[in-house]
C-alpha cells in the first residue's frame, strides 16, 4: 500500500510510450496541432489518403495513343459525356481521399474544448475519472454491529465502481499521513479496481488532510494531460468525519487547496455512519527503567482515558508478559480524564521482553492494547577509568556496594590505556574518573562508543588539562565532540553548595522532597567552570552561584554527562596552603544515588529507540564483526496472531566499519516488531509499535462547517452534482466514425449507380 497499486502499474508503463508518441504525432501533423487529440500519432494514416491520387495520375500517364479508325467514332460519342464522365471520376476520387482522412482521424480520437456544456449534450460521450478517497485513520475501524467504517467504505467504492459507465477511469488513494496512493493512473478496468479496492487494509495511523488534497491535485492535473479522453472529474471522500482530521479545513492553506481542487472536479463528500462518542484506550505504558536487570523488581504503569461523556467505573485492565496474564486491576476512568493501573514484576531470566497493557474489547478494539519493549540483562557493565591511582573507588563503591553473584552492576576500573586496549561497546557506560588528557586515537574511540549508543559520564578533577578536553573532546579540532560543555578556568572563591534547579532534570528529580539525602547541603570548594554547547545541552544542577555543575547531552544516540568538579576526595587544590580537597561529594550521603540516577540516564540510549508511534522508522546498530550477517524484520499480525507470525521481511544491512546499522520504515501497523539476525550474529531483538492516542478521540466535525465546494452525500448519483469539469474535453471519436461509414456507403452506391448507367 506504500505506492502505486498493482492496477496503475498494469496501465502506468504504456501509457508514458503512447503519450510520447501522440506528442510525436501531434508535432508531424503540422496544422492539425492546435486540436487535440487522444492518439495524436494515427494522424499518420492520413498519409494513405494520397494513395488513390497517385494511383488516379500513375494511370493518366501509363497508357500509350494508337490511332484505330473503328476508335474514333467511339470517341466523338465519348466526348458527347466527357464533362459528366470526369465530375463523376473526381467526386469518386474526392470521396475515396476523405474515406482515408477519416480513417486517420478517428483512430487519432479528435476531442472538442472549450464547449464543456455542448460537448455533455453530445449523450453518452462523456467519461469519467473517479477519484476514491478512502479515510484510513485508524478511527475507522470503529465497528456497528461487527462491521468497521472502514469496510463500509470499501464497499462503498466498490459499488461507485461497478456503477460507472464502460470507459470510465478509477485511481484510489488512502487518506493517511502520508497519504498513500493505490491506484495513480487511472484504471479502465472495473475488475482491477475491485480487487485492489478488496485487498486494502486499514492502518494504525492518523490522516493528514491537506497532504492528501495535495496529492489528490496531482492525480487529478496528472490525468488531465495524460487522459484528455476523460472529459469529466469526481473526487469522493469516504470518511468518517473524525475532528482530529477534518479541523484542518480551518487552515487557509487547506482551503486554497479545497478552491484550487473544486476548479477541477467536483467534490462529493460521503460521511459514514456516526459512531457513539464514548472510547476507552490505553494511551501509555512505561517502566521504571529503561535498562532493567534480572534482579531488579520492575514497576509498569498503564495510563487509561476516557474519551467519552460519562464515567467509566470498574474498567478492568490485564497485563501482560511475554503474552503470558501476569495481573489484573480495574480502575475508574472519569469523562474526559485517565486512570493510572500499575503492578510490579521480576523477571526470570535475561533478554527480550515484551509487557502489554489491555481493555476489555469495545468498538474500537486498535487502541484497546499497547506494547512495551524491555530488554532485561544479566547486569550492566561499567568501565571505571581512573586518571590517577583511587581516583575511581568512590564511584566504582556508589556503583557495586555489595559482593553479589548476581549484582544489578558490575563495575571494573581499569587505567587510562583501557580506552585504546578494550572493546568499549562491551559495556553500558564508560565513567572517565580525573583523566589528564586525551590524544586524537582516544578521542576517535570515545565519540564512536557514545554515538552508538553508549553511556559517558566524565567527572573532573586536579589531573584534568581544560585544554586538550576542548580541543580532543570537546570539538575544537574536529567534529567528534562528545562533550557537553567546554571547559574554563579553575573557580576556587569560596565554598559553594549545589541547586537543583527545581529538579527538572531527570537526574536530581527523584531528590525533590527528599532534602536529607545531603543534595543540598554537599560542600564544593574547587570545580573548573564550564560553559553549555550550543544545541541540546542541559544544565542538571549548577552551584549557588549560577555555574554549571552537571551539564548532559544526547550525542548521536548516547549520552554523555559532564560532572564540574571531582567524584573523589582524591583530588586537591595546589594553589592553597596547604592543598584542600576539590569537594566533599563522594563522602556525602547524596553521592550513590546522584552516581546511579546519573547512570540511569546516560544509559537510556544504549538500546536504541525500542518503542516508537505507528509511522516512526525503527533503526538500530550493531557493533563488531558481522560480515554475511542478515537482518529479518517480522511484522505483527494483529490482533490474532502471536508476536512475530507474520512472513518475515529481509533488510539490508549497512556497513560501517565495525558498525552495521539499519532502518526499517514499514510500521504501518502497532504491534510487536521482531528484528531477527542470522550469520556469525545469532540473536533477536523486539520493537513496541503502538497508536497515537490522538486518533482515540471519535469527536466528529461539523459537516455544516465544510467549506461549501463540498456538494453531495452518498445518495447522489454518479452525474448529478456536475457536469464536465473546467478545461475539459469531449470525445468526437463516435461521430467521425459514423461520418466514415456514410461515406464507405456513398462511395459504393455511386460506384455502382454510375457504373450500371455507363453499361
Amino acid at each position: 500500500m506504500g505506492g502505486d497499486g498493482h492496477a496503475a502499474c498494469r496501465y502506468g508503463w504504456w501509457q508514458v510510450g503512447a503519450n510520447a508518441l501522440n506528442n510525436a504525432g501531434l508535432a508531424l501533423v503540422g496544422p492539425l496541432a492546435f486540436w487535440p487529440f487522444g492518439s495524436g500519432l494515427m494522424l499518420l494514416w492520413g498519409l494513405a489518403a494520397a494513395v488513390p491520387v497517385i494511383i488516379h495520375l500513375w494511370n493518366r500517364r501509363q497508357y500509350r495513343e494508337v490511332r484505330w479508325a473503328a476508335m474514333e467514332y467511339l470517341l466523338a460519342a465519348v466526348r458527347k459525356n466527357a464533362r459528366r464522365i470526369r465530375l463523376e471520376q473526381l467526386l469518386l476520387l474526392a470521396i475515396r481521399v476523405l474515406i482515408l482522412l477519416l480513417l486517420a482521424l478517428a483512430l487519432a480520437d479528435p476531442l472538442l474544448s472549450g464547449l464543456p456544456a455542448w460537448s455533455a449534450r453530445l449523450g453518452g460521450a462523456a467519461r469519467t475519472h473517479y477519484v476514491l478517497v478512502i479515510d484510513g485513520s485508524y478511527s475507522m475501524d470503529y465497528r456497528a454491529g461487527g462491521t468497521s467504517l472502514f469496510e463500509t467504505a470499501r464497499e462503498r467504492a466498490a459499488q461507485l465502481v461497478q456503477d460507472g459507465r464502460q470507459g470510465d477511469g478509477f485511481t484510489l488513494l488512502l487518506m493517511a499521513d502520508p497519504p498513500q496512493v493505490i491506484i495513480r493512473d487511472p484504471a479502465f478496468d472495473p475488475q482491477d479496481v475491485l480487487e485492489e479496492l478488496a485487498a486494502l487494509e486499514l492502518p494504525h495511523g492518523g490522516a493528514n488532510l491537506g497532504s492528501t488534497l495535495a496529492e489528490v491535485e496531482s492525480i487529478v492535473d496528472g490525468a488531465a494531460r495524460r487522459q484528455p479522453e476523460l472529459t469529466r472529474t469526481r473526487v469522493y471522500f469516504l470518511t468518517d468525519l473524525g475532528a482530529t482530521t477534518w479541523n484542518d479545513v480551518a487552515g487557509e492553506e487547506v482551503r486554497a487547496r479545497i478552491g484550487r481542487l473544486a476548479d477541477k472536479a467536483a467534490l462529493t463528500l460521503i460521511p459514514l455512519d456516526s459512531p457513539a462518542d464514548e472510547n476507552l484506550a490505553v494511551v501509555q505504558l512505561s517502566a521504571g527503567d529503561s535498562l532493567v536487570t534480572a534482579a531488579d523488581l520492575q514497576g509498569v504503569r498503564a495510563e487509561v482515558q476516557n474519551f467519552g461523556s460519562r464515567d467509566a467505573r470498574g474498567v478492568p485492565v490485564r497485563f501482560f508478559v511475554d503474552e503470558r496474564p501476569v495481573d489484573e486491576q480495574t480502575v475508574d476512568v472519569p469523562a474526559g480524564g485517565r486512570a493510572t493501573a500499575a503492578f510490579s514484576h521480576r523477571f526470570d531470566s535475561p533478554g527480550e521482553h515484551v509487557i502489554e497493557a489491555r481493555l476489555a474489547e469495545d468498538a474500537l478494539p486498535l487502541d484497546n492494547s499497547r506494547w512495551l519493549s524491555l530488554p532485561v540483562r544479566e547486569s550492566l557493565r561499567v568501565l571505571c577509568v581512573a586518571g590517577k591511582n583511587q581516583a575511581a573507588r568512590h564511584v566504582a563503591y556508589a556503583l557495586q556496594p555489595l559482593e553479589s553473584e548476581r549484582p544489578a552492576i558490575r563495575a571494573e576500573v581499569q587505567p587510562e590505556s583501557a580506552l585504546l586496549e578494550t572493546d568499549l561497546h562491551q559495556y553500558d557506560c564508560v565513567f572517565l574518573c580525573n583523566v589528564g588528557r586525551f590524544g586524537s586515537d582516544e578521542a576517535a574511540v570515545l565519540h564512536d562508543y557514545v554515538s552508538s549508543g553508549g553511556g559517558l559520564i566524565v567527572m573532573l578533577g586536579d589531573q584534568v588539562q581544560a585544554d586538550s578536553y576542548n580541543r580532543q573532546l570537546g570539538g575544537q579540532e574536529s567534529d567528534l565532540r562528545v562533550l557537553p560543555a567546554r571547559l574554563g578556568p579553575l573557580v576556587d572563591d569560596a565554598q559553594h553548595a549545589l541547586d537543583p534547579l527545581d529538579y527538572r532534570h531527570p537526574v536530581v528529580a527523584p531528590f525533590r522532597d527528599h532534602e536529607r539525602t545531603g543534595l543540598l547541603t554537599t560542600p564544593v570548594w574547587t570545580y573548573i567552570q564550564l560553559t553549555p554547547q550550543e544545541g541540546s545541552a542541559r544544565v542538571a544542577l549548577a552551584f549557588d552561584n549560577g555555574d554549571p555543575a552537571l551539564v548532559e547531552e544526547q550525542i548521536g544516540r548516547g549520552r554523555c554527562l559532564l560532572l564540574a568538579t571531582a567524584g573523589s576526595t582524591d583530588s586537591l587544590n595546589q594553589r592553597q596552603t596547604p592543598p584542600t580537597p576539590w569537594t566533599a561529594l563522594a563522602s556525602w550521603p547524596s553521592f550513590v544515588p546522584l552516581v546511579q540516577e546519573m547512570l540511569r540516564v546516560a544509559v537510556s540510549g544504549r538500546d536504541g529507540q525500542r518503542n516508537v508511534l505507528v509511522g516512526e522508522p525503527l533503526s538500530d546498530e550493531v557493533h563488531g564483526q558481522v560480515a554475511g550477517s542478515s537482518l529479518e524484520m517480522a511484522a505483527p499480525r494483529w490482533p490474532d496472531q502471536p508476536v512475530g507470525g507474520a512472513a518475515p521481511e529481509r533488510i539490508a544491512l549497512e556497513v560501517d566499519g565495525q558498525e552495521s546499522r539499519w532502518v526499517y520504515a514499514a510500521t504501518q501497523e502497532s504491534g510487536v516488531y521482531v528484528a531477527r539476525y542470522a550469520g556469525r550474529l545469532d540473536a533477536t531483538r523486539m520493537y513496541g509499535v503502538n497508536l497515537d492516542p490522538r486518533e482515540s478521540s471519535l469527536e466528529r466535525f461539523d459537516a455544516e462547517l465544510l467549506p461549501s465546494q463540498f456538494q453531495g452525500t452518498s445518495d447522489a448519483p454518479p452525474d448529478a452534482a456536475r457536469g464536465s469539469s473546467p478545461g475539459r474535453s469531449a470525445s468526437l471519436f463516435r461521430y467521425v466514425l459514423a461520418a466514415l461509414l456514410m461515406l464507405l456507403v456513398s462511395e459504393s452506391l455511386l460506384g455502382w449507380w454510375w457504373g450500371a448507367a455507363a453499361a
